[in-house]
């Protein structure tokens, strides 16, 4: 395991058992090969190279993403302007007109292949629309992926039914044609599966998620002026269900531990990147130092994460302390929260055929209000949900037009959302 360790001082506090400052060293190696999972409970969890896989596809989530490695030398993904039917006809004239496709670099829900959704309708997922009498999403999208300088390769994702993606991807010309199937149960757990469309090989490449926080390593960021650019970074990303908060301007990095007060950031790249920045005259890199981040676990409890050093391309080396200020916190600021992509449809509504549709990260209780502008509840549902997608029909068949909000409620979570009836 290219880690290395080094306590400053571990003891158990009197009341809460916690843990005492530690210095850490994860390494991503030289030229930043690897991806590294890591437990800031128990340490690295993973190593992987970051260029063994193409396209990653969402075991849990509502969105369905789809991932594309755009971290690989000369590897891009485009969105064909072909309908499904016509991916035996698809060329590749006009490409260097069409539109590269990037992850998001604040939400997994978001992969390249998703991009171009009609963000007006919650149920298109980028690749395919979801179908809210079968429960199937269905191919609608054909992609152009370079695999190399040279090499190009035509795909679709025909469906994703019965928990189970099938995909189809051949050569430009339809030669070394090939159907792959991943089933979802098969890699219950676990964030992504992922695919090498080369040697075409799905890959089981990350720790199921309840085992890891922060994944080190290369991905794409943007610079978002004058317009959304692209570039390649190195850096820390955050898991599903981990929160982070950012504090800026602290005079003592070592004694701050005000974590109760600050908001905690979905966004998976609050730590990020810029916690370091390169001196151009000097090829060497700065630490800012006077920068600390919160991060609240999987488990709910609260730790400070404090960078300072960075190895570069030479080593891939991140030096930075870690301190656990409080234990399991569950209930603050929504450290419960199991549930995302959280959606009515239609919306505005007729009052026929209306859903409330989520996804779970795990099987839970919720509860289902329908409160109208004055606060009166005119409903109220107990659902006993699963892990994956719930949709819940609301009852507001004789509800007049107007202004309603539907509540769903986990007891440590709560969102509402507004729904007009016309």
């Amino acid at each position: 395991m290219n880690k290395t360790l080094v306590s400053l001082g571990v003891f158990a506090l009197c009341s809460s058992a916690l843990v005492a400052q530690i210095t850490g060293t994860v390494s991503v190696g030289a030229g930043y090969a690897n991806h590294k999972w890591y437990s800031l409970e128990n340490g690295e969890v993973g190593t992987q190279s970051k260029d063994n896989w193409d396209l990653a596809f969402e075991i849990t989530g509502f969105s369905s993403a789809v991932l594309a490695n755009t971290q690989k030398l000369n590897f891009a993904v485009y969105n064909a302007p072909f309908e499904i039917a016509d991916y035996s006809i698809l060329d590749t004239v006009g490409i260097t007109t069409w539109p590269m496709q990037y992850n998001s670099d604040t939400s997994w829900a978001v992969g390249a292949l998703n991009k171009g959704a009609d963000l007006s309708n919650p149920f298109d997922l980028g690749w395919g629309v979801y179908d809210v009498n079968t429960h199937f999403v269905m191919g609608d999208s054909c992609f152009v992926v370079k695999i190399s300088a040279t090499s190009y390769k035509k795909l679709k994702i025909v469906s994703l039914a019965n928990g189970a993606y099938t995909f189809e991807f051949a050569d430009l010309n339809g030669s070394n044609s090939h159907i792959q199937t991943i089933t979802k149960s098969v890699y219950s757990g676990k964030n992504f599966v992922y695919v090498d469309l080369t040697s075409n090989t799905i890959i089981d490449r990350e720790p199921v998620s309840s085992s890891w926080d922060l994944m080190f390593g290369r991905y794409t960021g943007f610079v978002n002026a004058p317009a959304p650019t692209p570039y390649p970074v190195v850096g820390i990303m955050q898991n599903k269900g981990v929160t982070v908060a950012q504090a800026n301007n602290v005079t003592s990095p070592a004694t701050f531990n005000t974590w109760a007060g600050e908001t905690y950031n979905t966004n998976i790249t609050t730590i990020g990147h810029d916690w370091k920045t390169i001196d151009i005259t000097t090829s060497t890199w700065k630490i800012v130092n006077d920068t600390v981040y919160l991060v609240k676990d999987k488990s709910g409890s609260i730790w400070k994460v404090h960078p300072i050093s960075f190895g570069g391309s030479a080593n891939g080396n991140y030096v930075f302390s870690k301190e656990k200020l409080s234990a399991s916190t569950v209930g603050i600021n929504e450290a419960g929260k199991a549930i995302s992509q959280v959606a009515v449809y239609p919306n505005p509504s007729h009052g026929l055929n209306t859903i409330l549709i989520f996804s779970n990260e795990k099987n839970q209780t919720v509860s289902v209000s329908i409160v109208d502008i004055n606060g009166k509840v005119i409903s109220n549902s107990t659902l006993e949900t699963t892990e994956g997608l719930t949709t819940h029909q609301l009852p507001i068949q004789n509800l007049e037009a107007g202004i309603y909000f539907v509540k769903l409620n986990t007891g440590s979570y709560l969102t509402t959302q507004k729904l007009i009836i016309y």
